[in-house]
């Protein structure tokens, strides 16, 4: 390996109980009976497909865009002082910073939102660089976000992983040939059984991951 690619919700950090309830709150907040399994519905969209399917689904009078910067403001509340590192982040971090491991972030979420926890949690320093789908207009399930990537470091497939949580997102980086180290996280419990088919390693956690790689 001499380039990771790391997701953060999900992934580095323990976030995904922030997405879970983001839809139905923003939308009882605004008066609308939702049902409390609206996050199924919304879940392999981005936060800004999403809005706009929310418009659709509820006649809501505000474009999709402005939508999603009412939701991101919701969110900022956590990722500017609530959202933590998963157990053992900071230590696989570390050590393939040791290793002489180049790193970049990917993720989904607005770019204030995932520099403002980056910074706060110190984990900012080991990245390279940060893409977001906002930055690029491309969204993860999409190869071409990962293929920016690659163009962007120049290394050989074979040498760089993805760390993720998202089947969606592991599918895509799996198209181009980048080897997927896939976190189980709960919140794609449903997705498991495709997970461990399309990963190269599958971990729980991160310590496990350390156990697994330094045998």
């Amino acid at each position: 390996m001499k380039f990771a690619i790391f997701d953060l919700d999900g992934t580095l950090l323990d976030s995904m109980w922030v997405w879970e309830t983001l839809a139905y709150d923003y939308l009882i907040s605004r008066g609308i009976e939702a049902p409390e399994d609206i996050r199924d519905k919304l879940r392999e969209y981005s936060l800004r497909e999403a809005s706009d399917v929310l418009k659709e689904m509820y006649d809501l009078p505000e474009r999709g865009e402005e939508i999603n910067d009412q939701m991101e403001k919701v969110l900022e509340k956590y990722y500017f002082d609530k959202i933590q590192l998963k157990e053992g982040a900071r230590e696989v971090l570390q050590a393939m910073k040791d290793k002489g491991i180049k790193m970049c972030a990917a993720t989904a979420t607005a770019d204030h939102l995932a520099k403002a926890a980056m910074v706060r949690l110190e984990i900012d320093e080991y990245f390279e660089f940060l893409q977001t789908c906002k930055s690029t207009g491309i969204e993860k399930y999409k190869p071409e976000f990962y293929q920016l990537i690659l163009d962007r470091v120049g290394e050989s497939t074979e040498d760089i992983w993805v760390f993720e949580d998202a089947l969606h997102s592991m599918e895509a980086a799996k198209k181009l040939g980048i080897k997927v180290a896939a976190i189980r996280d709960q919140s794609a419990k449903i997705d498991w059984q495709e997970i461990e088919e399309v990963a190269d390693i599958v971990f729980d956690s991160f310590p496990e991951y350390l156990e697994k790689t330094s045998q």
